[in-house]
C-alpha cells in the first residue's frame, strides 16, 4: 500500500507539472496560427496540436489514478446507464459492443460518473484487445450475495505471465499508447462502492472476462463516506 501511495503521490506530482508545461507549448503553437502561409506549414502545426491532445488525455488519465475516490451514491437506472456509456465511445467503437442486459428496469444506488468511468475503460481495454474487426459483449446481471455484475467480455487471450494481478499493476501495459492505469483506476472505483474487478476468464476457447461486481445495496462503511 505504501509503494502504491507514493506511485499516486508522483502521478500527482508529474501531471501538475507536464500539464504546465504543455499549456505553454499550445499557448506559442496558438500564436503561429495566423502567421503560417503554406499548407505544409499548417499541417505540421496540426500535429503539434494533435500531440499535446495525447498528452492531454495521458495527463488526464495520471491526475484519475492519483486522486481519491470519494463516490456519491444517487438512485441509477442500468438501462439509462448503458445508453450513457455508449455515448462514450469514439466513432464505430458502439457498433462492435453487444449488450446483454438481463435486468434493465433494475435501479440502484452508485456513483454514476465513477460507474461510467470505470465500464468506459474495461469496454475500452476490451476493444483495444480484440482488434479493429473484433468484438465486445457486456453482460450486466444480478449475482449471487446482493450483488449486480458487469461482465465485459472480447475474444482475445492474456499470457499467463501477464494474467491477474500483473494486468492491474499501475503502468503496466503492453500497448504503445497505453499508459497502463485503466485496470487499477476501474479496480479503485469498484472498491470504493464496495466492490471488485477481476480477470474472471482467460481461455482461447472463451476469449477474456473481466468482471466488475457491485453491491446491489452499498455497505454502510461506502455510505458513511458519500454523506
Amino acid at each position: 500500500m505504501e509503494s502504491e501511495a507514493a506511485l499516486k503521490q508522483l502521478a500527482h506530482v508529474l501531471a501538475h507539472r507536464l500539464r504546465s508545461l504543455v499549456t505553454g507549448i499550445e499557448g506559442f503553437a496558438d500564436l503561429l496560427t495566423d502567421s503560417l502561409g503554406s499548407r505544409e506549414q499548417r499541417d505540421l502545426l496540426l500535429r503539434i496540436f494533435e500531440g499535446t491532445t495525447r498528452i492531454e488525455q495521458v495527463l488526464a488519465d495520471l491526475q484519475r489514478y492519483s486522486q481519491p475516490i470519494l463516490p456519491v451514491h444517487r438512485t441509477v437506472h442500468l438501462a439509462a446507464l448503458v445508453d450513457e456509456l455508449l455515448m462514450m465511445l469514439e466513432e464505430d467503437e458502439p457498433q462492435r459492443v453487444e449488450i446483454d442486459l438481463r435486468t434493465p428496469s433494475r435501479a440502484f444506488r452508485v456513483d454514476p460518473v465513477l460507474l461510467r468511468q470505470a465500464l468506459l475503460m474495461l469496454v475500452q481495454n476490451a476493444l483495444e484487445a480484440s482488434g479493429p474487426e473484433g468484438r465486445v459483449r457486456l453482460v450486466v446481471q444480478e449475482a449471487p450475495g446482493g450483488m449486480l455484475a458487469f461482465d465485459v467480455w472480447n475474444d482475445g487471450v492474456i499470457p499467463v505471465e501477464q494474467a491477474e494481478e500483473q494486468v492491474f499493476t499501475p503502468f503496466f501495459t503492453t500497448k504503445a499508447q497505453n499508459l497502463g492505469v485503466g485496470l487499477p483506476i476501474a479496480r479503485h472505483i469498484a472498491e470504493a462502492h464496495g466492490g471488485s474487478v477481476r480477470l474472471t476468464c482467460n481461455s482461447a476457447d472463451r476469449g477474456v472476462c473481466f468482471q466488475l461486481l457491485l453491491p446491489l445495496h452499498a455497505p454502510d462503511s461506502v455510505a458513511a463516506r458519500a454523506a
